[in-house]
């Protein structure tokens, strides 16, 4: 509309630029639903038309805007989603690489919502994509590209690859992702390697999901104990609410229900209790856990016919709890 408003008048002053380009690209990226990315990747080509025809750096699209449209076919539930993702930072590096445009030069940002496209797509074989990604990062990144080199947020989203796919041996592959990444901090101290919660509950996440035989389900069970455990003592973080609620899924997902589950879920949300983390996930999971009413009413204070929530408990219990992604994304930085 701002552009054919600016050719019927004349004036080149509500022509839109870049930013007007980036705000309605960034909207539909965060609408994600429908025809969003389709929608977000149509203005990127105008742009890019308007580059080259008239070479005013006010239409430049630029390492920003790429990343939003690659934003909106992370989002996009679309099947080829990810695959357009991937398509979309190969464009981005031949601009670059070319001279094209050099201020499309793909970021650790870049790569990381290409690694979150392919988490969410659901696709067999997610998990080798992302992991070809993150080499693709590490050789880059090798090769003087510093501003790829994979970050915790890189290693945490192939495990979430993982995570959501039906690969068998999921939770041990999640840790050897961990402890490559572990590996390379200890290594270098890049800062952007430093392990967080982030890193550990994605691994958690693994084995709460990890599905198979008798063998699977306790290789996961060990796992998740490390993690747990391994955070608790580390100089990385202590364990959240999303630590907490995790293991109690992990517990739930990959033990028969008995005396020896009902024992461990209680020792650990005592545990959760006494460090103030008992948030909605905690509780909800220990809801799930089918214990006997009396035995959850004696570790809770309230029947589980209640429906208790976080307001029928201690404040002491729920005190250190930080709710939101962003709010505990911003707490890690």
């Amino acid at each position: 509309i701002m552009d054919e408003l600016a050719s019927v008048t004349g004036n080149e002053d509500v022509r839109p630029n870049s930013y007007n380009f980036n705000s309605v690209i960034s909207a539909w990226a965060n609408n994600g639903g429908g025809d969003a990315a389709f929608r977000a990747e149509n203005i990127l080509e105008r742009m890019e038309v308007l580059y080259r025809q008239t070479g005013q750096e006010d239409v430049k699209p630029r390492t920003v805007t790429y990343n939003a449209v690659i934003d909106a076919w992370a989002k996009s539930g679309e099947l080829d989603g990810a695959h357009r993702a991937e398509l979309l930072l190969g464009h981005m590096m031949e601009l670059f690489e070319t001279g094209h445009n050099v201020d499309a030069k793909p970021n650790v940002r870049s790569f990381n919502t290409v690694l979150n496209a392919w988490a969410k797509s659901g696709v067999f074989d997610a998990p080798v994509r992302a992991l070809k990604v993150l080499s693709r990062m590490e050789e880059l990144a090798s090769s003087d590209w510093d501003d790829v080199l994979p970050d915790a947020t890189s290693f945490a989203t192939v495990i979430n690859a993982y995570a959501r796919s039906n690969t068998f041996g999921k939770a041990d592959s999640a840790y050897e992702v961990y402890t490559y990444m572990k590996e390379m901090y200890d290594a270098t101290g890049n800062i952007k390697l430093r392990p967080n919660n982030i890193i550990y509950n994605s691994v958690l996440n693994a084995c709460a999901f990890t599905m198979g035989d008798f063998e699977e389900q306790s290789r996961a069970i060990e796992i998740a104990n490390s993690m747990l455990m391994g955070l608790d003592e580390s100089p990385y973080g202590k364990p959240d609410h999303i630590t907490y609620g995790t293991y109690l899924k992990v517990i739930a997902n990959q033990m028969d229900p008995s005396p020896a589950r009902t024992e461990i879920a209680a020792n650990v949300f005592q545990k959760c209790a006494r460090d103030g983390m008992v948030g909605g996930m905690v509780l909800r999971q220990l809801r799930e856990m089918g214990m006997a009413d009396e035995e959850f009413e004696e570790l809770v204070g309230v029947s589980i016919w209640k429906a208790p929530s976080l307001s029928d408990l201690p404040s002491s219990w729920t005190c250190n709890v930080i709710e939101g992604k962003r709010l505990r994304r911003r707490q890690f930085r």
